[in-house]
């Protein structure tokens, strides 16, 4: 079996031949690209009259080599990628079609990663710093059943004629109209989740009452990218005026935080729970900050209540030591 760095180049000098007969004139483009949390090996597949704002299919070879270890069939591999990536070519052209950039004002909207983890990926994505996380933007092409939205990179930014401030501000307001922020204490959600299990409301009630502090959960309607309703200021107010306290900020995932109060809780080993979780539970993908935030109910002001060394999410090393400073919620 071939390790995988003969894999990929292998892989790359084959695989066009594989394609089907109507994408002849494609060819491949290879690069080093960013997905949250993770930097891989991809081979985009780009038309003769290829466009820098224009999406096209990508495979992932970390992602195909995984595949080839567990069949050892380089040839079913090679005729398994052409197969997506044709599909995946027709669906990029599908999704083109539905991207207008006159009407990108009102389709752009904000979601949150993190800073150490993505530094390359940042490299060409419009951005702002918040603590040890990034505010990023992306284009949404669907919010129904299936949410379709593409990360705005630089270049895309430029064709539609936004600098990083207008598309915080246009964001901050579409991002709350498309994905509303929700607010549920914990023990609500786990009365719910029981009585969908087939528990009575009673018997529900009484599960959910073994949780005795009170607790909330911050996302979103559609609890995708949820985290960062925290950055709205009278939503984490609202929460530390229901619990008359200031906030201990759990970031459970780029989806959703936990809220809870401050009197009886120590930072550093709320840090811990949530490096645990993020590590047993949490794919990669998702993972936000393996920190714990505070928010100040007098001040009204949000920042970074722990540094521990683990600033990476995949565990390969300390990362970067962070500047201090706090900064105003919106």
């Amino acid at each position: 079996m071939m390790d995988y760095e003969m894999f990929r180049d292998v892989f790359r000098e084959k695989l066009m031949s594989h394609m089907p007969d109507e994408l002849a004139g494609y060819s491949l483009w290879a690069d080093r690209t960013g997905k949250v949390n993770e930097t891989m090996d991809a081979l985009h597949l780009v038309p003769p009259d290829c466009l820098p704002d224009k999406l096209y299919p990508t495979v992932y070879l970390n992602h195909v080599y995984e595949e080839y270890k567990k069949s050892g069939d380089l040839q079913g591999t090679l005729e398994l990628a052409a197969f997506y990536l044709a599909g995946a070519c027709r669906e990029a052209e599908r999704k083109n079609g539905r991207i207008i950039l006159q009407d990108a004002p009102e389709s752009i909207v904000m979601s949150l990663i993190n800073t150490e983890q993505n530094r390359e990926m940042l490299g060409y994505m419009p951005h702002r710093e918040f603590e040890d996380l990034s505010v990023i933007y992306r284009y949404v092409i669907d919010t129904g059943n299936l949410v379709e939205s593409v990360p705005v990179t630089v270049e895309m930014a430029e064709g539609i004629g936004m600098g990083e401030k207008e598309l915080f501000d246009a964001a901050v307001e579409n991002t709350r109209r498309l994905f509303p922020p929700t607010v549920e204490l914990l023990n609500d959600i786990i009365v719910e989740m029981f009585m969908d299990g087939g528990f009575s409301e009673e018997a529900a009630r009484e599960m959910g009452s073994v949780i005795q502090t009170p607790m909330y959960c911050i996302s979103n309607k559609m609890s995708i990218n949820g985290a960062v309703s925290m950055l709205y200021g009278d939503v984490i107010h609202g929460v530390s005026e229901q619990l008359g306290s200031d906030l201990y900020i759990l970031p459970l995932s780029v989806h959703e935080v936990m809220a809870v109060q401050t009197e009886g809780a120590a930072a550093k080993e709320l840090a811990e729970l949530v490096e645990k979780n993020n590590m047993s539970k949490i794919r990669l993908g998702d993972r936000l900050s393996n920190q714990v935030y505070r928010y100040d109910k007098e001040q009204r002001i949000l920042s970074l209540a722990t540094d521990t060394p683990n600033k990476r999410l995949d565990g390969r090393g300390t990362g970067q030591d962070r500047t201090d400073g706090k900064k105003q919620s919106r």
